[in-house]
């Protein structure tokens, strides 16, 4: 059990391996990271939510390379984050033609949905959300905002818009349409260009080749600096496999491991010397006292059990 000093932020988890569209900025959408039928069984989620919560992770995020509207049992999961008094994040587009579960969804009070979108007409919207259609996102948004306002719901809904040198024309329409609904927006930048993407680089064999290039690099932890999606978050796909951080793919050369089979310190310790992170330019903060405590933890966790 960790102590209250090492309260963590939030634990992504993918319980499906798919999304529908194909957005050019996202190694999802080019299919870098295939679709599959692939779903994390109720009880697998439930044995990680158990060990998540021991390790002090605070909020669940259903999604980090998928869409999660298309679990059609999504509902059931967010029961059981909710049923640990851990907050529950959903980040979806919304763009499905019809979401059968939406309403029971949100009655199992997730915390927040975060809606993203990227333009407010449909020629601009597709540039970035290739595939999708923003009549249904429209459609699927003006009722999750009745459904929390007909329940009198505690979920917060985020317009979230995605901004680019294209759309940005597009920014004030689209705070006026979450004040219409009720809802929060916020703004964020995107990233890459949409109209000629260069996403496709970042293949299995793109990490590889960084990791053999910084092989001889001095490590940012090495002198006093931490990453925060190394320390306050995590990121486990459907599969219960854990990978470095929520920002890179869920490659082959970035997998850490079963999560439910490593201990947190372990956990810890083989994302800090994850032979990556010498070639991430992520920013680092300066290593806290409680970084460098649970750092201390874990060598001598590790050596502890070399030398048992």
């Amino acid at each position: 059990m960790t102590g209250a000093q090492d309260l963590l932020d939030i634990a992504y988890v993918d319980v499906i391996d798919v999304c529908q569209l194909k957005c050019p900025t996202c190694v999802r959408g080019i299919r870098l990271l295939e679709n599959s039928s692939g779903k994390m069984p109720l009880d697998k989620f439930s044995a990680v939510l158990d060990k998540l919560k021991s390790e002090g992770y605070r909020r669940v995020g259903l999604f980090n390379w998928t869409e999660p509207f298309l679990n059609r049992t999504l509902e059931d999961y967010v029961a059981e984050v909710k049923s640990r008094e851990l907050i529950c994040w959903i980040s979806t587009t919304l763009s499905l033609r019809h979401i059968d579960n939406l309403e029971d969804t949100l009655l199992k009070k997730p915390d927040v949905i975060l809606v993203s979108m990227s333009g407010m007409d449909q020629q601009t919207y597709e540039i970035n959300h290739v595939g999708g259609d923003l009549s249904y996102v429209m459609q699927n948004l003006r009722e999750a905002a009745a459904i929390v306002r007909r329940h009198e719901l505690p979920t917060s809904i985020v317009l979230r818009f995605i901004k680019f040198g294209y759309n940005a024309s597009h920014e004030e329409q689209a705070r006026l349409l979450a004040e219409e609904l009720g809802v929060y927006f916020e703004v964020i930048e995107g990233i890459g260009n949409p109209a000629n993407s260069d996403f496709r680089k970042y293949n299995d064999r793109y990490y590889l080749d960084k990791m053999a290039e910084a092989a001889s690099q001095t490590s940012p932890e090495a002198i006093g600096q931490t990453c925060a999606l190394m320390f306050d978050q995590i990121a486990i796909d459907c599969n219960g496999d854990l990978y470095t951080c929520c920002a890179m793919p869920t490659h082959p050369s970035l997998r850490i491991g079963s999560y439910l089979d490593l201990g947190a310190d372990e956990i810890l310790l083989r994302r800090w010397t994850h032979s990556f992170c010498k070639a991430c330019t992520m920013p680092r903060r300066e290593a806290t006292a409680s970084d460098k405590e649970r750092l201390y933890r874990a060598v001598s966790s590790r050596l502890h059990s070399q030398t048992a």
